[in-house]
């Protein structure tokens, strides 16, 4: 009962301080946007430990409560205690993972989360990434997505991606494998990416996007108010497996801290593999539109590239077609599903869908339907690219 009432108090700090914010990018005032970029940087200073990724990436492991996240307006009525329960609550789902998907057998301290180093020349990298709303030139979609309905009230997403590595991408070109939750001009996007101009290297990662009124949009740790809670498995994860395209990892964003088991008012929750494991939240007054519900939801794959290249390959760079098709090679997801209001997160194959291809020649996806319990729902998007001037 006492954790119910610290949860609901929790709750109205939230409605107080999302009603009392200065106006700002991302809910933060100019002061608050300048300390949050700081500390970002600054994250060695912090590091309790730092972990080196072969030749490349550093990830620093914060304590828990000091990282930047906790920054935004969001979190500053938040006691130590209520931090203290969440972190609790999030710990107790991250449980053993069949997978090797620690840094190399060895994860950041108990208390203490990975956050992947960054410098300004990394910030400003990201910030030249081009939006994705609508189509936007350079962007090019196979995907399966609900159809409009402004009625709809979705609460989660979820689905297995094979872990293809993508060839051949260069420069600001991306490809990737990903599902996306969205209200009108709000959407958070997971999946897994090949992005050179964000990770500086050709790996396969986990990434995150949030777009905010189609206008404001930021990727993985550098969104303000995100707060990371896995010490092992931080955004930006690669497999250290030899052979990452023999598995598939399940992916989750649903609303998975809540006041009530039917309230709106809840953490926006992204989840890690079979075992759910909570890799970090978004508190839902980052969001307009979306800080309540969804409304739509897609899953595919998406790549994007300047006008004046031509467009990378999507998944194994084969083009599916209707007949003919085996899953071992093509890229695709299984058990792709959605929950919805008041289903106590029960999670359904989702009706009423369409597919769309912006330019099937070049990437095609193929809706397998449900295929008993082990595929589920299953789609299968490819295709080798070469679009150029579009």
């Amino acid at each position: 009962m006492a954790f119910r009432m610290d949860i609901i108090v929790f709750f109205l700090c939230f409605i107080y301080v999302s009603n009392n914010l200065t106006k700002a990018d991302w809910g933060l005032s100019t002061k608050e946007e300048l300390e949050f970029k700081k500390q970002f940087l600054n994250l060695e200073k912090f590091a309790i430990k730092s972990i080196q990724i072969g030749d490349g990436d550093i990830y620093d492991c914060i304590d828990f409560y000091k990282q930047p996240g906790f920054n935004h307006p969001f979190w500053k009525n938040t006691t130590f205690e209520m931090k203290r329960k969440l972190f609790v609550e999030g710990r107790g789902t991250n449980a053993n993972s069949p997978l090797n998907t620690r840094f190399k057998g060895v994860g950041c301290p108990y208390g203490t989360v990975p956050i992947r180093r960054v410098n300004k020349d990394d910030l400003g990298r990201a910030k030249m990434h081009p939006t994705n709303i609508d189509e936007e030139p350079g962007h090019h979609y196979a995907i399966l997505r609900t159809k409009a309905d402004p009625n709809r009230k979705l609460v989660g997403i979820e689905s297995y991606f094979r872990l293809f590595n993508p060839r051949g991408i260069i420069g600001s070109q991306y490809s990737a494998f990903r599902m996306t939750l969205s209200n009108g001009l709000d959407s958070i996007k997971t999946g897994f990416t090949v992005n050179p101009l964000l990770f500086k290297d050709n790996k396969t990662r986990l990434f995150t996007h949030v777009t905010i009124d189609g206008r404001i949009q930021c990727y993985n740790q550098d969104c303000p108010g995100y707060v990371q809670i896995n010490s092992d498995i931080p955004l930006g994860w690669t497999s250290p497996e030899a052979n990452p395209e023999i598995y598939a990892i399940k992916l989750r964003i649903n609303k998975g801290i809540c006041d009530g088991p039917n309230s709106t008012k809840c953490l926006w929750t992204l989840y890690f593999d079979d075992e759910n494991s909570v890799v970090g939240f978004w508190p839902p007054t980052l969001f307009g539109q979306l800080s309540e519900f969804a409304n739509q939801a897609d899953w595919g794959g998406e790549v994007y590239s300047p006008l004046d290249q031509p467009s990378p390959p999507m998944g194994t760079g084969k083009l599916p077609h209707q007949r003919g098709w085996h899953t071992i090679d093509l890229a695709h997801s299984r058990r792709i599903a959605c929950t919805y209001e008041n289903a106590k997160f029960l999670f359904l194959n989702p009706i009423d869908t369409e597919l769309y291809k912006s330019d099937e020649d070049a990437y095609n996806i193929i809706d397998a339907g449900y295929r008993g319990e082990y595929w589920g729902r299953e789609i299968l998007y490819d295709g080798p690219g070469g679009i150029k001037g579009a």
